[in-house]
């Protein structure tokens, strides 16, 4: 829900760094989830409660968070909340110019109601080559195991022969690299494009592969 959030409320000229920022607060928040874990791991014999009841606090306030974001200008433009909609839209882009923004989301809105059965629209020769390319980047991007890396990377420096202390500080360097790859695509996105982001990552992927 969070990318879709986003970028129904980002300004154009920034939606993709506020988009990959989101990404790069998903990596920091592994990088302390590491940290926490290497920290707890010499509290014994009941660290690993203070790592599992950690997670619980951003849990909590995420969840006190939700309560308090206001619905996106395209939602409630879609479900015919017009005036709800433009007042929203004025409030998150802090001036009352917004009617050239306002109109383009609701054609847009417009448009969207009048496609019917969109699943088998998606199935047409034509909308097949976004629809592969789409479904083969996210599947070949989980073939690569970074998650498999990410999740288990303790495990995984254990059975190269790396003690415990080792293995949780390589799961912390893992996690610094991460986040300063990240830190990279924020910086870059929205000026060398996606493309050449996704080319020069994949360069790096089979070099290191």
């Amino acid at each position: 829900v969070v990318p879709l959030f986003l970028s129904e409320i980002a300004p154009p000229k920034i939606r993709g760094a506020l988009n990959i920022l989101f990404q790069l607060l998903i990596t920091v928040g592994i990088l302390v989830a590491n940290l926490v874990n290497y920290r707890t791991s010499s509290i014994h014999p009941w660290g690993w409660r203070i790592s599992l009841g950690g997670a619980g606090v951003p849990a909590i306030l995420l969840c006190i968070g939700s309560l308090f974001i206001a619905e996106t200008p395209t939602s409630l433009i879609q479900r015919g909340h017009l005036d709800e909609g433009r007042a929203t839209l004025k409030k998150i882009r802090g001036t009352s110019n917004v009617e050239a923004e306002f109109n383009e989301i609701c054609r847009a809105c417009k448009a969207a109601n009048l496609v019917k059965q969109p699943f088998k629209k998606l199935a047409n020769r034509n909308n097949r080559p976004p629809l592969v390319i789409a479904i083969a980047m996210q599947v070949f991007q989980q073939f690569t195991g970074i998650n498999a890396i990410m999740f288990y990377a303790p495990v995984l420096f254990q059975t190269i022969g790396f003690g415990n202390d080792a293995s949780l500080l390589s799961a912390v360097i893992t996690g610094l690299v991460n986040v300063l790859c990240t830190i990279v695509s924020v910086l870059y996105v929205d000026k060398v494009g996606r493309k050449v982001l996704l080319l020069e990552s994949v360069v790096q992927m089979l070099i290191s592969q």
